[in-house]
């Protein structure tokens, strides 16, 4: 099965090199009313939700991990946020499944770069484990 993304604007870092600047801005339909209808359109062709952004709004982004909770789907945030411990409260209460945080430094590249800043792990239980590597090529 599939992943779903959800693109949430608002997102409040601003990267200057950032590939979905479009997401800066509030605009767009209110996912806490949205979610269910859209959940319920694609369940039987995912396995996982990908919150993209949403880190202006950590309370509001936890209940809506809550809620693919619900589902049974597994659960993604990538986040521009530089700091796991802003997701604690996510991963001891067993609402996430990965998570990629760092915001967008063009020196540094993305998750395809070895010197990224950014980071991706996968959390099983409350073990957190950095799978950054599996994103970089070695070179040729």
């Amino acid at each position: 099965r599939d992943s779903l993304a959800f693109n949430i604007s608002g997102c409040p870092h601003g990267c200057p090199e950032c590939h979905s600047k479009y997401l800066w801005d509030y605009k767009g339909n209110y996912l806490s009313e949205d979610f269910d209808k859209v959940i319920s359109k694609y369940k039987d062709y995912i396995s996982c939700v990908c919150f993209m952004g949403g880190d202006q709004n950590i309370e509001e982004l936890y209940s809506l991990c809550e809620r693919a909770k619900q589902y049974n789907l597994k659960v993604c945030i990538y986040s521009g946020i530089n700091n796991i411990e802003t997701f604690t409260n996510f991963i001891c209460n067993h609402m996430i499944d990965y998570l990629k945080i760092g915001s967008y430094k063009e020196e540094y590249g993305g998750l395809n770069n070895i010197n990224t800043n950014q980071r991706m792990y996968k959390i099983i239980g409350t073990k957190i484990l950095d799978i950054t590597n599996i994103f970089q090529k070695p070179k040729i």
